[in-house]
């Protein structure tokens, strides 16, 4: 994978280590206050959540020193994994609470601290080993699959998204927070493609990048490129991203000057089910910042854009009257993740090829159910087969 992408996640990870150091004192009498109350209703769940309180306070929050922890990950190991999600959910709620009552920004401290949690959540139900991550001063995590993790991320942050704007905001702060970019800005196609409007920006003026409607006649590369790309979509059946040295030389000046731009890259937001680009993100590393970009990098782009494309893509078309009342038809996920059902596939496997978290996925199952009328996932399976959904 990606060094640069490496390397951003696991800054992500020292970023959540970090804001949980800085706010030590409040979380350890939060926690305290909580394992209390949660004693006068069941010892168990307290020993639990004690347990785990005892380890992130040995293992992360105190910065100096090596602390024992065998006896931490022996308590651990010998509990029942729901005790241990509930404990860690308890433990997570609790951070996001003090640094809303406490962080300035703190909307933008929430994703890393989710990031932790989840990779805590991982480690500890199927990786209790020593080797592969240590939690003193710094971090060692296994870092095969940080690429998917920052998709599955990005996928879990955007869908939070209820509205057109909201999703394009989040789309843009998903691109720059969980990949190594510094700003963003996102663009729909109207107009057959000739012309792409603006929809919101991270990391430079949002109402600036709104007013902007950049007909692409006026940027011969960029029209030359979304032409190779709508050509290669036949025979590829994606996007691939386009990374631009020197933006100088190939955009025009107001561009260039309004947004101190030097070396870029653009990602088509592409929808899969519909087999068509409806806009673009830019992404750069600041004001007059040159970079390489590693190529190992586009697979994420490329997901990142797909994703993007698929939560648009209901919000550009369907007027949001029209979308409510459309809201018992199945989605392009729940009907992509009913034909790998249909095709044998598990839920973990759903999740691995989809780039997902299998919580996503036991919700999109769930609310297919529901719309199916349908008591059991065969029975989901078998009448979306019927009615011509699935394949």
């Amino acid at each position: 994978m990606s060094k640069e992408l490496n390397d951003h996640l696991l800054r992500l990870l020292q970023e959540a280590a970090d804001i949980l150091h800085r706010y030590e004192g409040e979380l350890n009498r939060e926690w305290e206050r909580i394992g209390k109350a949660l004693g006068k209703r069941n010892a168990r769940v307290q020993e639990v959540f004690s347990a785990l309180c005892e380890f992130v306070q040995a293992r992360l929050l105190p910065y100096g020193g090596e602390h024992p922890t065998d006896e931490y990950l022996e308590r651990i190991g010998a509990f029942h994994p729901e005790m241990i999600i509930f404990s860690l959910n308890v433990m997570e709620n609790t951070v996001h609470q003090v640094l809303k009552a406490h962080a300035p920004r703190a909307s933008a401290l929430h994703p890393a601290v989710r990031y932790l949690f989840f990779k805590w959540n991982e480690w500890l139900l199927y990786e209790v080993n020593e080797q592969s991550f240590k939690m003193s001063r710094g971090f060692a995590w296994k870092t095969e699959s940080l690429w998917k993790d920052a998709v599955i991320l990005f996928n879990e942050w955007i869908l939070r998204a209820q509205t057109l704007m909201e999703s394009a905001r989040h789309i843009c702060f998903g691109f720059s927070y969980f990949l190594p970019f510094n700003r963003c800005a996102l663009f729909q196609f109207v107009n057959q493609e000739s012309t792409a409007i603006g929809l919101s920006g991270h990391g430079v003026d949002h109402e600036h990048i709104q007013r902007l409607r950049v007909e692409l006649d006026n940027i011969p590369m960029l029209k030359e490129s979304v032409g190779k790309l709508k050509a290669e979509v036949h025979e590829f059946r994606h996007f691939r991203p386009i990374y631009v040295p020197r933006a100088a030389e190939q955009f025009p000046n107001v561009y260039v000057e309004s947004f101190e731009l030097a070396s870029l890259v653009i990602v088509p937001v592409y929808v899969p089910t519909e087999g068509r680009m409806i806009g673009g993100v830019v992404l750069d590393r600041g004001p007059g910042r040159f970079f390489e970009v590693d190529r190992r990098l586009f697979p994420a782009l490329m997901k990142f854009g797909q994703s993007a494309g698929e939560l648009l893509l209901k919000w550009i078309e369907a007027p949001k009257k029209e979308w409510e009342a459309m809201t018992e038809s199945l989605s392009p996920r729940e009907m992509e993740i009913l034909k790998l059902l249909a095709d044998g596939a598990s839920t973990a496997e759903a999740a691995d090829q989809l780039y997902l978290s299998e919580f996503t996925v036991r919700d999109y199952i769930s609310s297919a159910l529901r719309k199916l009328n349908a008591k059991n996932r065969t029975e989901a399976v078998a009448k979306a087969l019927r009615l011509g959904l699935i394949g």
